[in-house]
């Protein structure tokens, strides 16, 4: 009979991370006034890493006094404290100390001592927990890090295709013109690429005419030389003619003749069809959202079609002409899954989507509320409210819109969990078909857990950018209204008055003038 007693067996050796006596190796790791000493056994660093193996060999240590002297400067004290530990202990975590500020330093330094069993627990944290920290640095260094560390296969994967859904990411990024060449044509020759071709093709300009030395702007040899291999990868073909002319043309002396040749026979013919030559046009695909862990932008892109008062047609949504942002308020594995969260992170935040992943279906089902959420126990109106079912999230055939019926209630705020689009509460984890058109899911009542759900705030673009304000004032007042007095709250009430008096109503006369394509609006108080 055989036992093992590997739990005791590893406490043991976790006790000489802070109680030994016989440390046989001293190393000196930092710079200056960052620097440590550390004590360790050499039996223990060259068990746990091929790197301390070879570093700790015979041929290769320093000794003083009988002790192996190691030295390692580009690693951080508190990066190494927190990986000795590990190899002593087998211990590490990412979730405390507030060490997201040396995720990148110890994930090079795992990977420079050779401990990949570390690098993969990291890499797999990271992109299933911090998204948050990979939004805010994404465009900076994390990215050209990944990139030079093969060992980073993980991260730097998922960071391509985050990339691919938010291109300007990069190119408005600070760090943009500091990529290398190799980076970035390697991100310009994906397919997957989810911005207009133009506005790559400005960006590259941008970018070749920033590289040391500066180019003159009439230095279109040193451009083209820059620029000969990404042309290749640029669908011209993708592009207006106003953008052709605008964009494209005044460099025609940095493409090849051929490619001049076939511009100007496309672009000034009636034919609309590309050479048979031409590189086929990027289609972005089916990517996370990257603050969401439940929806695809995809999805966000079909949202904002019925946003926009459209049908299911797929003809009417289009990722590149998006023009909504969804601002992630809540996530409720992250902020906590109870009202009183709500309140806190949602409540007069204006018009909110809102997803929910439902236990063991995995179905997704949610709701778009045009109108603030408050706290005043009360009932809402609004035609452009709707709900709706996703099915899996894996495939558009088992979409549902459920639009709210004419004149029907359709959300309830209140302080407690009765809170929601009437139909769908999910705080009370249930559905029942009343005030809404369509059924988005199966039974008279259906009771359902709740395993995850996000709420984000709905930014018309838009309308921030468009919509002006003409105001009529009058003479007597001597008072002029702008935008600033006006809480903006939905197109169909206009503006509603926040911080004017409301005596003064009578007597001014605003003009709204909304986003292109809608009309002139004349509303007297």
């Amino acid at each position: 009979m055989t036992s093992l007693f590997t739990n005791t067996l590893l406490q043991n050796i976790a006790q000489l991370f802070n109680k030994a006596d016989d440390y046989d190796v001293s190393i000196n790791v930092g710079e200056e006034n960052d620097s440590e000493t550390f004590e360790a056994h050499s039996v223990i660093l060259r068990a746990r890493s091929t790197y301390f193996r070879t570093a700790l060999s015979p041929n290769w240590v320093k000794r003083k006094n009988d002790k192996i002297i190691f030295t390692k400067p580009n690693i951080s004290p508190k990066v190494f404290r927190k990986i000795l530990k590990y190899i002593y202990t087998g211990d590490f975590s990412l979730m405390d100390d507030n060490i997201q500020d040396e995720f990148l330093d110890l994930l090079i330094a795992a990977d420079e001592l050779i401990l990949p069993e570390l690098v993969k627990y990291m890499e797999e944290y990271i992109i299933t927990y911090e998204r948050d920290w990979i939004q805010k640095h994404l465009a900076n260094n994390i990215f050209v890090t990944s990139y030079k560390y093969e060992s980073f296969t993980k991260l730097w994967k998922y960071f391509c295709e985050l990339l691919a859904q938010q291109p300007n990411t990069i190119f408005t990024s600070s760090s943009f013109i500091l990529l290398n060449k190799s980076i970035l044509l390697d991100f310009i020759k994906r397919e997957d690429l989810n911005i207009k071709e133009i506005e790559i093709w400005k960006n590259l300009i941008k970018w070749a005419r920033e590289q040391e030395p500066k180019l003159d702007k009439k230095d279109f040899k040193g451009l083209r030389e820059r620029l000969i291999d990404f042309i290749p990868y640029i669908r011209f073909f993708d592009i207006t003619r106003d953008e052709y002319i605008l964009e494209v043309q005044p460099y025609e002396k940095i493409l090849p003749n051929n490619l001049n040749d076939e511009l100007k026979k496309f672009f000034n013919s009636n034919d609309n069809s590309p050479p048979k030559n031409s590189i086929s046009t990027r289609y972005p695909i089916l990517q996370s959202v990257p603050n969401s862990g439940i929806i695809s932008n995809k999805h966000l892109a079909l949202l904002s079609s019925w946003i926009d008062s459209m049908d299911n047609d797929d003809h009417n949504f289009n990722l590149l002409n998006n023009h909504y942002e969804f601002n992630l308020l809540l996530r409720g594995s992250r902020d906590g899954f109870k009202v009183k969260e709500f309140h806190e992170h949602c409540v007069n935040k204006g018009p909110t989507l809102i997803v929910i992943k439902i236990k063991e279906t995995n179905q997704i089902v949610g709701g778009y509320n045009p109108i603030s959420w408050r706290s005043n126990n009360s009932w809402e109106k609004s035609d452009e409210t709707f709900i709706f079912s996703l099915g899996k999230g894996k495939d558009f055939n088992d979409i549902i819109l459920s639009r709210v019926k004419y004149g029907g209630i359709s959300v309830y705020n209140s302080s407690h969990s009765l809170l929601g689009f009437q139909d769908l509460n999910w705080f009370e984890g249930t559905y029942k078909r009343n005030y809404y058109e369509k059924e988005i899911m199966k039974g008279r009542l259906c009771k359902f857990k709740v395993e995850e759900y996000e709420v984000f705030q709905v930014v018309n673009r838009l309308a921030q950018e468009d919509l002006e304000i003409i105001i009529r004032t009058n003479v007597f007042l001597n008072k002029s209204i702008n935008k600033k007095d006006f809480l903006y709250d939905n197109l169909t009430e206009l503006l509603v008055s926040e911080n004017f008096p409301n005596h003064y109503m009578s007597d001014v006369s605003p003009v709204f003038l909304l986003s292109p394509g809608k009309e002139f609006f004349s509303w007297g108080f």
